[in-house]
């Protein structure tokens, strides 16, 4: 081999290590520069998440203060609501409960007068049976002493008897049976 030829062979040898000794220190440096990249990406993501995180957190916070005010409002309407619908309850039950007593007080009077007016029939009719009776007694004296004295006069009737006892005032007589009430 010639000179020639050597020196070109590591002419071309030499020239290959330089490019590949240049491409690997470039590929090198590119590497290097993508991981220095890859670092910023995320250290800048962090950074993002951090940021979004405290406004999501800022978010959260805002929304939970609106919600707590909101169910206090809620709250407050439900409770004036409550009272009103109480109130209201509270007014239809005493009308009720007014209406009721009223009621009972009237069938109460109207028993009442009801009872009396049966004792009145009662008192009559118990002096109508003691009148009966008085008058049988004496229905009887006399169908026993008719055949002895046939010529005496006809017993007194209820009406003519002064043993009766006069009725009282508004009652009704014996001649007028009153009827108790329906």
């Amino acid at each position: 081999m010639e000179f020639w030829t050597v020196t070109l062979i590591s002419l071309v040898a030499g020239l290959v290590l330089v490019i590949g000794g240049a491409l690997v220190m470039y590929m090198g440096s590119l590497v290097k520069s993508a991981y220095q990249l890859k670092i910023e990406i995320k250290a800048e993501m962090d950074e993002g998440q951090k940021k979004i995180q405290d406004d999501v957190d800022k978010k959260l916070r805002w929304i939970k203060r609106e919600l707590i005010e909101e169910i206090d409002k809620i709250k407050v309407g439900l409770l004036a609501d409550h009272q009103r619908r109480l109130t209201e309850t509270t007014a239809i039950l005493d009308q009720r409960l007014a209406e009721a007593t009223a009621e009972w007080r009237n069938d109460r009077a109207a028993t009442i007068s009801a009872l009396g007016a049966l004792q009145r029939d009662v008192a009559v009719l118990d002096q109508r049976q003691r009148s009966l009776r008085r008058e049988q007694a004496a229905k009887a004296e006399v169908s026993a002493a008719a055949p002895a004295a046939a010529t005496e006069p006809p017993p007194a009737t209820s009406l003519d008897c002064p043993l009766a006892v006069p009725p009282a005032e508004g009652m009704p007589t014996s001649a007028s049976p009153s009827r108790p009430a329906d």
